[in-house]
């Protein structure tokens, strides 16, 4: 586990979601930096504390599958963020 102040975690929180914003990361490469930065684990260490498979996390961060929101959303939540669906309207 990387120890980090507060400041810390919240500027590379901040980084990690501006840079989702601005399409500089996509989701598998979020779920790495979340990961790798807060949490300093390997894959199979992060997927046993997320409760998934190793597969499943492996597979999300090299962008292989297309997952569940809610999947992601497990996957994310240790880090502070997470997924929603915007709906969208078109008048004809």
């Amino acid at each position: 586990m990387v120890s980090l102040s507060g400041e810390q975690r919240k500027n590379i929180l901040a980084q990690l979601e501006n840079d989702l914003a601005n399409n500089v990361i996509g989701i598998g490469e979020l779920v790495k930096q979340v990961r790798t930065q807060l949490y300093g684990m390997t894959q199979t260490q992060y997927a046993k504390f997320i409760k998934v498979s190793d597969k499943t996390l492996r597979d999300i961060e090299k962008g292989n599958t297309d997952p569940r929101v809610s999947v992601l959303n497990k996957i994310l939540a240790p880090g502070g963020f997470q997924l929603s669906v915007r709906s969208v309207r078109h008048d004809i």
